[in-house]
């Protein structure tokens, strides 16, 4: 029996991107007959929501005895002790577009920097990433063993409410979203207003607010969703929205061609012209839009959505071997 404890300080309040990716992990764990799991939490009030939710023990100290450490945070938090630790890092983004202000950059940086320190095995979400890490911390790249993040089997093909065309973004307020450099190339593909823009997301540019439910109808009936990012760990939305059987036009910058895996339309990030050009073509060429369709659907039936979980249970059973 490996008993493991798991960082799940983010686990309640995360319930998109690596939230639900954590929660996909623990949802498989849970048919290992030899794996004892236990979460470690920040606020007691946590505890009885996720005991609710997962059906593990969960804790809001990391006393007692364990095998291994599983910290999915990009960040080494606490100390879990006489355990192996293992770290999964997402992006170098606190370094290398560090917060402005110097404060809230040290509580970004110093986990990340403890983690990198201290974890008996990296992992890494994308190669880029990896690459990323290394460059900045000055180790090995090879050193991180890389784990892609998968789409929640949520994220499938619905029939979405009739509604006028529409392409589609998903983002948030950092300028590495790069939703300037859309807007300005949406305006002058559709002067005329034959096409509208839908952002989601955490943005004072946002347009609207979909839970879940209404977002997966977003993506399954928009022309497009536009990933316009200059710089993502892996890009998950990218992929999300390609299990819905969406069209997707990304960057062709950092992780997104590797998430992204020739399914989608790639342009350079900060190409107003060619954004433009890319997105009107998309519009009104139909046999286009089928065509990445069904790529999009072919990339998501490769994708193994077990293998984090499995992945990530070698990684944690070959650090307990190395030891």
């Amino acid at each position: 029996m490996m008993r493991v404890a798991v960082d799940a300080w983010n686990l309640v309040d995360d319930r998109r991107g690596m939230g639900r990716y954590v929660r996909r992990v623990l949802d498989d764990w849970h048919d290992e007959a030899d794996l004892e799991v236990t979460l470690i939490v920040r606020k007691s009030e946590h505890v009885p929501l996720l005991e609710r939710e997962l059906s593990y023990a969960v804790r809001t100290d990391a006393r007692g005895r364990y095998d291994a450490a599983w910290y999915p945070w990009n960040a080494l938090r606490f100390a879990v002790r006489g355990a192996r630790s293992v770290a999964l890092f997402h992006d170098a983004f606190a370094f290398t577009q560090p917060h402005s202000q110097w404060i809230a950059r040290l509580r970004e940086q110093r986990p990340i920097r403890r983690a990198m320190r201290r974890a008996d095995v990296r992992t890494a979400n994308s190669y880029w990433s990896a690459r990323e890490l290394a460059r900045v911390f000055r180790v090995d790249s090879a050193s991180f063993k890389v784990i892609h993040p998968v789409p929640d089997p949520y994220w499938k093909p619905v029939e979405p409410p009739r509604r006028a065309p529409y392409i589609l973004v998903v983002g948030g307020p950092e300028e590495r979203k790069n939703l300037a450099t859309l807007v300005r190339a949406f305006e002058r593909a559709f002067a005329a207003g034959e096409c509208e823009l839908v952002i989601a997301g955490n943005t004072p540019l946002a347009t609207v607010q979909p839970n879940d439910e209404e977002l997966r109808c977003l993506y399954s009936g928009a022309l497009a969703v536009a990933v316009p990012s200059s710089a993502e760990g892996y890009g998950l939305m990218a992929v999300e929205a390609m299990a819905c059987g969406a069209p997707v036009i990304a960057s062709n910058a950092s992780a997104l061609p590797e998430a992204c895996d020739g399914a989608a339309m790639l342009v350079a990030p900060f190409d107003v012209e060619a954004w433009a050009s890319e997105l009107q073509r998309l519009a009104r060429d139909g046999g286009l839009r089928h065509t990445l369709r069904a790529r999009s659907l072919a990339r998501a039936a490769r994708i193994d959505r077990h293998a984090p979980a499995r992945l990530t249970l070698g990684v944690l059973t070959g650090a307990l071997t190395a030891r």
